[in-house]
């Protein structure tokens, strides 16, 4: 038989603990970001090590 004392105790402790969190200060506070910093140059695009395959088709 199910224990409805320690369920609603359980229970309870959740939701407790749920409000306390929802309800803090610095849940609500934001630290500003820096600028952003610019993106890198754009490089040249890496070189290859295998040649490609390429398909033929059949005679």
């Amino acid at each position: 038989m199910i224990d409805y004392f320690a369920l609603a105790l359980t229970h309870a402790l959740l939701a407790l603990a749920a409000w306390r969190m929802l309800h803090r200060a610095d849940l609500d506070h934001e630290e500003p970001m820096d600028s952003p910093a610019p993106p890198p140059p754009p490089s040249e695009p890496p070189a290859r090590t295998k040649p490609r395959l390429q398909v033929r088709p059949r005679a």
